[in-house]
């Protein structure tokens, strides 16, 4: 079985208890990030965990990395959102394609926390569509002129850095997109300050970004000008399997809520775990909870391996997302009156998982992306027709 380094999630589970989970509560209360949190998961070495020791990193791969972000959102999905958007979906691009001269002057301090970073995609006219992308960049001598607005952007009003999905071929669709990375200060781009007030996942920043004419040095593509979508078809899964953490992190953080309460809550003269209606939920909480972990730990192990996982990234998130949002609401459920209850942090819970079913990519989205790639690959039946074997 593709399992998990016991000794380095134990330990990622010690520095959610002492780091995160003294603060979750009032963090989300409060819808404040925490730089100081932030910053001791830097020095724990969690945010380069998918990077190699060339960069700072600890080239635990991703199945590992995965593992950790799972403790994180156990305690404090908020915080694992963070750590997502910053660790794989800013750092992950400069890492893949960037020059060695953009890894040395941002990979590293991203890797070590150091600054932190965030990934620029969606638009308020573009979510999914990633081809409707509005934002221009235009070369024009020795930079780039960047000219639009992003939304919904995680870590946005702290991040010190930004890897931004631009057009410069906008006639191209999907073909004309090209990434940069985008310093704070920077004349012409900046936070406009308003930060999301959200269902789920306070403790995340969330707000907006402009570009105005703001003036982006050649140096900082990401790549190749217009191969940018290129990029995001690795960055994008990689993302993917981080949110079915998160995912998974939750569902099993209401679980064992679930068991310890059904011992001890009696109605009825007896507890709640001797109730077959109460076993039959707890059941099917610790069957899709196996199931989702093990489509992660399958796309993970597939990514570690330089193989194609598009789709196991898609299953996955997809499966545990739906499947947080169905256990947290039965964990509710469970508690009753004391579930709804702000008291406990099962509320909390059931807020949180919602997002993961719409970030990264929405359920129907994965659900697209699952079947175009069973159509790419061709079924069984169909490989079996073409070489005349029955079966």
């Amino acid at each position: 079985m593709i399992d998990y380094d016991p000794s380095i999630l134990a330990a990622g589970r010690e520095l959610a208890a002492k780091v995160l989970a003294p603060g979750a509560r009032e963090a989300d209360e409060q819808e404040k990030f925490s730089l100081e949190v932030f910053r001791e998961i830097g020095r724990f070495g969690l945010l380069g965990a998918t990077f190699p020791e060339q960069y700072g990193g600890t080239s635990l791969g991703y199945v590992t990395y995965t593992g950790l972000i799972k403790e994180l959102a156990r305690v404090c999905a908020s915080t694992a959102m963070t750590v997502l958007s910053h660790a794989t979906l800013t750092a992950e691009p400069i890492f893949i394609a960037g020059s060695e001269r953009l890894k040395e002057r941002f990979l590293r301090p991203l890797v070590s926390g150091e600054k932190v970073g965030a990934f620029a995609m969606t638009e308020p006219g573009s979510g999914s569509d990633i081809a409707s992308v509005a934002t221009r960049a235009e070369e024009r001598g020795d930079h780039y002129v960047l000219n639009g607005s992003k939304v919904f952007i995680t870590n946005a009003n702290v991040a010190d850095l930004v890897v931004v999905v631009a057009k410069t071929s906008p006639r191209a669709g999907l073909l004309g997109l090209s990434l940069f990375v985008v310093e704070k200060g920077t004349p012409g781009f900046a936070a406009t300050g308003r930060h999301e007030r959200k269902l789920g996942m306070r403790a995340s920043d969330t707000g907006e970004l402009s570009f105005c004419d703001a003036e982006i040095p050649k140096d900082n593509l990401i790549g190749t000008k217009n191969r940018g979508f290129e990029i995001l078809q690795q960055t994008l899964p990689a993302a993917r399997l981080g949110m079915a953490a998160i995912a998974i992190g939750i569902a099993e953080a209401a679980r064992g809520m679930c068991i310890d309460y059904v011992m001890q809550r009696k109605q009825f003269g007896k507890p709640l775990h001797r109730f077959q209606l109460v076993k039959s939920m707890l059941a099917n909480m610790e069957m899709s909870i196996d199931a989702a972990d093990l489509l992660l730990r399958n796309g993970a192990w597939r990514k570690d391996q330089g193989k194609s996982f598009v789709k196991e990234a898609s299953e996955a998130k997809l499966f545990a997302s739906e499947m947080a949002a169905a256990v947290t609401k039965d964990a509710i459920q469970i508690h009753g009156g004391y579930g709804y209850s702000r008291d406990l942090p099962l509320e909390r819970f059931f807020r949180d998982a919602k997002l993961t079913e719409i970030g990264d990519g929405t359920s129907e989205i994965q659900r697209l992306i699952i079947a175009d790639e069973m159509i790419k690959a061709g079924t069984p039946q169909r490989a079996a027709a073409s070489t005349g074997v029955a079966g």
